[in-house]
C-alpha cells in the first residue's frame, strides 16, 4: 500500500469531519443534568423542595427567568440595534445552555407533581418546548459542521470529496477496495448534482438509504495490510471524514427542509409557553 499525501493537520478538509464530535465538556454537561434530575426523582416524596416558599420558589424564580432570556437569541438576530451585542454564537451557546438549565429548574421547582390547571398548562408548554429544542438541536447539527460551525453546502461537499477520494487513490488501495471506492464516489458526485435542482422528500430519503448501504459495502472493503502504524492511523482518519462526509451529504437536503418545518412548529409552542408562564406567576401571586 503507498503512502498517503499530505497530512492531517487543521490546514486539510480531513480535520473538518473529524472534529464534528460532540466535546467532553459537553457530554460531562448532559450526564450532570441526567444525574441531578435522577436524585430529585429518587427523593421527590421527601418533599425537600416546596413550590410555594424557600429554595423551591427561588428555582421557579430562576426557571421562568431563564426562559424569558430564551427571547434573547432570536431577538439578537432580528432586531437591528442588538446586532452589535456579542457574537451570534456566545447568543446560540447561552440559548441552548438556559433551554436545559430553564426547564430542570422547573421540573424541580414542582418537585415532578401536577398541580392547578394553570400550572400544568404551563409546565406542559414548557416540556414541549424544552422536548422541540432537542429535536431542533439534532436537526441543526445534521446540516452544520458541529454545534458552532459553518452550514454545510454542496460544493463546500462536493470540494471534501475529492479531496478525500485523491487521498485514497494516493494510498494505493487495491481491489475490491479501489473499485467499492470508486462506485461510491460516482454515486455521490450524481447524487450531489442531482440535488442542485429542487428533489421531493421521497426522492431525498431514498437517496440516503442508498448511500448509507453503499458507504457501508465500500468501507468494509478497505482493510489496512502491512502499513506502518502511522500510515494505518492516517487511513483510518480517512475512513471516519469519508463516513461524517457521506452521513452530511446523506440527509444534507431532507434535514434542511425538516428544520425549516421544526420551526414553523417551535416558535409558536415556544410564544404559548411565555403565554401560559405569564398566566401562572400571575394567578399565583394574585390568589
Amino acid at each position: 500500500m503507498g503512502a498517503i499525501s499530505g497530512d492531517f493537520s487543521r490546514k486539510t478538509p480531513i480535520a473538518r469531519y473529524l472534529s464534528s464530535s460532540p466535546r467532553t465538556a459537553f457530554r460531562a454537561f448532559a450526564v450532570l443534568v441526567a444525574a441531578v434530575m435522577g436524585w430529585a426523582w429518587w427523593v421527590r416524596d421527601y418533599r425537600y423542595l416546596q413550590a410555594e416558599s424557600g429554595a423551591g420558589y427561588a428555582l421557579g424564580i430562576a426557571g421562568a427567568s431563564m426562559m424569558v432570556i430564551l427571547l434573547l437569541y432570536p431577538l439578537r438576530k432580528r432586531v437591528r440595534f442588538m446586532q452589535g451585542w456579542l457574537q451570534l454564537r456566545s447568543w446560540f451557546s447561552l440559548h441552548m445552555l438556559l433551554g436545559v438549565l430553564g426547564p430542570l429548574c422547573i421540573l424541580l421547582h414542582c418537585n415532578f407533581r401536577l398541580g392547578s390547571t394553570n400550572s400544568n398548562v404551563a409546565l406542559t408548554s414548557m416540556l414541549l418546548v424544552a422536548g422541540s429544542g432537542l429535536v431542533g438541536r439534532y436537526l441543526y447539527g445534521k446540516f452544520h459542521f458541529g454545534l458552532y460551525g459553518q452550514q454545510v453546502g454542496l460544493q463546500q461537499l462536493k470540494t471534501d470529496l475529492d479531496y478525500i477520494y485523491q487521498q485514497f487513490e494516493a494510498s494505493g488501495l487495491e481491489d475490491p477496495g479501489r473499485a467499492g471506492l470508486k462506485a461510491l464516489y460516482e454515486t455521490c458526485s450524481e447524487i450531489i448534482e442531482s440535488q442542485r435542482k429542487k428533489v421531493s422528500v421521497r426522492q431525498l430519503i431514498g437517496q440516503r438509504r442508498r448511500l448509507r448501504q453503499m458507504t457501508r459495502q465500500a468501507l468494509s472493503t478497505i482493510v489496512a495490510d502491512d502499513t506502518t502504524a502511522a500510515a494505518r492511523k492516517q487511513l483510518e482518519d480517512l475512513r471516519h471524514a469519508l463516513v461524517a462526509l457521506l452521513d452530511k451529504l446523506a440527509g444534507l437536503r431532507l434535514f434542511e427542509r425538516l428544520f425549516g418545518l421544526w420551526h414553523i412548529v417551535h416558535i409558536p409552542v415556544f410564544l404559548l409557553m411565555i403565554v401560559t408562564a405569564i398566566v401562572h406567576i400571575f394567578v399565583v401571586h394574585w390568589y
